[in-house]
């Protein structure tokens, strides 16, 4: 039997379909099978989570159950599945300092303004702005020439004087010698007495002047009165000066005081005797100590600041009197205490709780991390900052202070996860 060419094609074309539809229908019919494959479940283990239950619910009285299943897995998961994520601040003994930050400049122990008491035009100035100086060296000097004319004029006035007294002593005696003769009457001779005392009287007279010029010749010149180092000078040779004009400055400097302001909030932590390190610019690597050694009983009026004065030591004059200096005043030095931030304390009607998880209460998860309880403990709070607070009871060495929750409400006896643990260091 013969088949046409058409019948052949028609033939041809009937069986490539049939072929592409049994193969998709092959395809559909096994992703179905798959689909509908049914997984296997495993086994919960509901005695490993009741037995992490009891153990993290009794944490903080019964250290040994946690340690039965700190190490195993399905506690940890369980517990960390049902803990708040927070951040905890280990709390351990620490030696604590607390300094109050200052500023200020330095200033001599003494600073003695320089002039002459008389007035007159400078000579001569012996000394450059910055110089050590000894007690007793030459500082200025006054044009002599007036005070010398005043001393001459006075000693000459007393020698005049000490002759007459002497002249009039003479003739006392003489004047006695004849009354005692009977030559002369009483009257001459007491006479003769009287002018003796009025000479005596001129002789002091003249005498007083000749010590006031000398000692305004003293007063031409300007000498040390103790060692120390020269500060400003405000005066040149060849100008008149009175006593109310300023020569220059001597600055005592075997000791000096840095003065800081305090500020109005921090005035009741300063007292007389607290260390402090002082340091400045020209020396950054050295630390100069001392003591607060006067507080001034007035606040400024604008600064709104208080006045401290810290007493230092300075034998090697490496401090000058105008260095800008930065101070740290220690207030309070506290051995093996132990410290929490004021963050974590809540006040609670007139008692204060902090949130702590215990160290016994805590399991190590799979991450690493740790899973604990809460407690709200009463504390009792010792020294205070703005910062950390001390912590007399209530808390152990070793427990976690919570100090940041991240989502959820904190409360008592509540599970928790610590994501993050610091540490206090100095």
């Amino acid at each position: 039997m013969k088949f046409s060419k058409t019948q052949i094609i028609i033939g041809a074309f009937l069986a490539f379909w049939v072929i592409f539809i049994g193969w998709g229908m092959l395809k559909t019919g096994t992703k179905l099978f798959k689909t509908k494959k049914t997984p296997i479940l495993m086994p919960s283990a509901p005695s490993e989570t009741g037995e992490m239950k009891k153990a993290v619910e009794t944490a903080d009285t019964n250290p040994e159950a946690v340690s039965a299943v700190k190490d195993t897995p399905a506690a940890a998961t369980e517990a960390e599945s049902r803990a708040i994520l927070v951040r905890a601040f280990k709390v351990k003994p620490v030696n604590f300092q607390d300094v109050l930050p200052a500023m200020g400049s330095v200033k001599g122990k003494t600073e003695i303004e320089l002039r002459f008491e008389i007035n007159g035009i400078i000579e001569h100035i012996y000394f450059r702005e910055g110089e050590k100086v000894k007690k007793g060296d030459a500082i200025a000097s006054l044009d002599p020439k007036d005070a010398e004319l005043k001393l001459a004029y006075a000693t000459a006035k007393f020698n005049s004087a000490e002759a007459a007294y002497n002249s009039v002593l003479k003739k006392l005696e003489i004047h006695k010698q004849l009354y005692g003769a009977g030559a002369i009457i009483k009257a001459k001779l007491e006479e003769v007495d009287l002018e003796s005392q009025s000479a005596k009287f001129q002789l002091e007279t003249a005498r007083n002047e000749m010590g006031l010029a000398e000692n305004e010749l003293k007063k031409t010149k300007i000498y040390a009165t103790k060692d120390g180092l020269m500060g400003p000078r405000e005066a040149e040779e060849g100008e008149f000066v009175t006593p109310q004009d300023k020569v220059g400055y001597l600055l005592e400097i075997n000791e000096v005081y840095v003065e800081v302001g305090v500020v109005e909030r921090d005035i009741e932590k300063i007292k007389i005797g607290q260390k402090a390190k002082v340091f400045v610019d020209a020396y950054p690597t050295v630390t100069f100590e001392g003591t607060v050694d006067y507080i001034f009983p007035v606040i400024e009026g604008k600064s709104r600041t208080l006045t401290a004065k810290i007493k230092i030591s300075n034998p090697d004059g490496l401090l000058l009197p105008g260095m800008f200096s930065r101070a740290e005043i220690l207030i309070v030095d506290l051995k093996d205490v132990l410290m929490v931030p004021s963050t974590c304390l809540i006040p609670a009607k007139g008692i204060i709780l902090i949130p702590i998880v215990p160290a016994q209460s805590l399991i190590k998860a799979e991450d690493e991390s740790q899973v604990g309880i809460v407690q709200m403990r009463k504390v009792t709070l010792g020294y205070r900052t703005s910062d950390y607070a001390e912590v007399k009871s209530g808390v152990n060495a070793g427990d976690l202070v919570i100090i940041e929750v991240q989502g959820g409400d904190l409360k008592d006896r509540e599970k928790v996860k610590v994501i993050s643990s610091e540490e206090m260091t100095f």
